[in-house]
């Protein structure tokens, strides 16, 4: 019971991570911390958050969990939930921090990079996902990626050799002097 109840909670995380992503920080108009800083990221190249400051809103957020949930249920279905919540939390942050920052080491993280890299270049009103192309499909927002332009300016150095797209990525990406479309 409490494995599945963890996986609700890595469930409940990606539906998280689209609707942050989405509303706060594109949607919504007025100023939010998540706002501050994701413009902050999709105008530089590989900028994040710091990490002290994920630290501190992860603690609160599951603390505030764990007390609001173990109100309907018991405190260790509260904290198997909590638990599977938090870490794909942090496998989304290692994960966006990849796609950023380092090579893809398998197929499948090339088209969720495609996916991701398309909202930073492309359309920001699509492909809110990062580790899941679901809900982008549930919610009609989803659009399939075949190549992206990555402005040069935004070029990250995994990408590059000679200051050229690497061969190996030459199907999935291509250099572009064009800057994004925005946040």
């Amino acid at each position: 019971m409490l494995v599945l109840v963890s996986f609700l909670g890595i469930v409940s995380w990606t539906l998280t991570e689209y609707l942050l992503h989405r509303y706060l920080g594109h949607v919504h108009k007025g100023k939010n911390f998540f706002k501050a800083e994701h413009l902050q990221h999709h105008a530089k190249a590989n900028y994040f958050a710091p990490a002290y400051k994920k630290a501190i809103v992860a603690l609160v957020v599951s603390f505030a969990m764990v007390a609001a949930i173990s109100l309907f249920t018991t405190i260790h279905t509260a904290i198997a939930f909590v638990l599977g919540y938090l870490m794909m939390y942090t496998l989304y942050e290692a994960t966006h921090a990849r796609f950023h920052c380092k090579e893809p080491i398998a197929k499948p993280f090339i088209i969720l990079r495609k996916h991701h890299f398309y909202h930073h270049f492309h359309n920001p009103k699509t492909n809110h996902g990062v580790t899941t192309r679901f809900w982008d499909r549930v919610f009609g927002t989803f659009k399939r990626v075949e190549q992206v332009n990555v402005p040069k300016t935004m070029s990250m150095q995994w990408l590059l050799e000679d200051n050229h797209i690497k061969e190996v990525y030459a199907p999935h990406f291509r250099m572009s002097l064009q800057t994004p479309k925005g946040a």
